[in-house]
């Protein structure tokens, strides 16, 4: 009977495979535990040639296998080191193959990071794991900026630095500032407030968010979730030029494009157009090149270039055309002549032959021929007969024989 019941229930019972189970388990851990922050020590650190890391996060209680891939590491500016004491933001996850459970690291800092640091590295962790700052949300920037739209405190160096470099580098174009003020605690919201009004008008090619350095304290409105958010969202390119080259904010993230100081900012706009003047310049040093043929064909179109450049091209150097083609003329006239003078001296050169080759050429040089009273020139002697008259040609004149044999 007992055999009988556990054959029974051996029936009834489902036999699972090993990865179903894994499989099973994993996606419950995996859907238990929200994204979060956990704190411990780093032991065992392995970096692969591949760029991922795994090392053990340990406390005095237990440890946990941990795993930090290449792509999030790259995002770091702390590199973990065997007995760090460390702060890491990520998932829990299970390796399938040898049904190990671990902690998929996203982002890690050291402890002891001042609190609005960790509140820093905290945002971003959490706006990096949403995608908010991937690169391709990036918009493209345009190529020849005319329209810019600057939000930034009227009374800072910022916004002197930058006008006055796109001053010194002849820039022309249309700038309209927003102002607001770029530190305390009303800040974030007037960045904001001037972020929508640049939005409202709708007419601007870029947005440049910008003020001067100072410490994260100073800096923390460009770090406010808000406006990082609003910022993201732009329909319209916006550069992120807040602090020194060595200063982050989260805005900088999230902009199309970070200029590491608000000169830096001048400068890449204002090169836009120095490189769109070389490339007119270019353009005309090319069609300088163009054959005097191709001229007369490619006018209209020329016209209907310089028209659109007319703006930002330097003043019309057709007289250099004409320069060209003057000289093209005289080039085309020197080989004509050239091959006048070669066929000339092929035509002396056939008359001197066929001259060599004449019978009176040939008579002066000792020869002779002979003639019937007809004047034919005979060539064989078995076409002449007893007694028929033949004339004897020399240089000077003529001869009759009579043929005796």
């Amino acid at each position: 009977m007992q055999t009988d019941l556990f054959e029974t229930q051996q029936d009834l019972s489902e036999i699972w495979s090993i990865g179903q189970l894994t499989r099973e388990i994993k996606s419950t851990l995996e859907n238990r535990f929200p994204p979060l922050w956990i704190k411990g020590e780093i032991s065992n650190l392995r970096a692969q040639p591949s760029g991922h890391r795994y090392f053990i996060l340990k406390d005095s209680v237990s440890q946990i296998k941990t795993v930090l891939f290449k792509g999030d590491f790259s995002h770091l500016g702390y590199i973990p080191k065997n007995g760090d004491e460390c702060v890491a933001y990520g998932n829990v996850t299970v390796y399938e193959p040898r049904g190990d459970y671990q902690f998929r690291v996203k982002h890690i800092l050291q402890e002891g990071t001042g609190n609005l640091q960790l509140q820093f590295d905290r945002l971003k962790a959490k706006l990096l794991a949403e995608g908010l700052f991937n690169e391709e949300n990036r918009k493209a920037l345009p190529n020849l900026p005319l329209k810019i739209a600057v939000i930034t405190s009227v009374r800072g160096a910022a916004l002197q630095d930058f006008l006055s470099i796109l001053k010194r580098r002849n820039w022309r174009g249309e700038i309209s500032i927003f102002g607001s003020s770029v530190q305390g605690k009303e800040a974030p919201k007037e960045l904001r407030d001037a972020l929508a009004r640049v939005e409202k008008h709708d007419d601007a090619d870029l947005i440049v968010v910008t003020r001067g350095g100072g410490s994260i304290e100073d800096l923390w409105a460009f770090n406010d979730e808000e406006l990082v958010r609003a910022i993201a969202s732009t329909k319209i390119p916006i550069i992120s030029a807040v602090g020194h080259q060595t200063d982050f904010v989260l805005t900088d993230f999230a902009s199309d494009f970070r200029a590491e100081t608000p000169s830096a900012a001048a400068e890449w706009i204002s090169s836009q157009t120095i490189r769109q003047n070389e490339l007119i310049n270019e353009m005309q040093t090319q069609l300088l090149r163009i054959p005097a043929m191709i001229i007369s064909a490619g006018q209209e179109r020329l016209t209907l270039l310089h028209a659109q450049l007319k703006s930002l091209s330097p003043q019309s150097k057709m007289e250099s055309f004409h320069q060209y083609i003057d000289e093209f003329s005289a080039r085309m006239d020197q080989v004509i002549q050239n091959h006048f003078s070669h066929n000339q001296y092929k035509l002396d050169s056939l008359s001197q032959r066929l001259e060599g080759g004449s019978l009176k050429s040939v008579l002066k040089r000792g020869f002779s021929y002979f003639e019937n009273l007809d004047g034919n020139s005979i060539s064989r002697a078995e076409i002449l007969k007893k007694n028929d008259l033949v004339k004897a040609v020399f240089q000077d004149g003529k001869r009759e024989f009579k043929v005796n044999d």
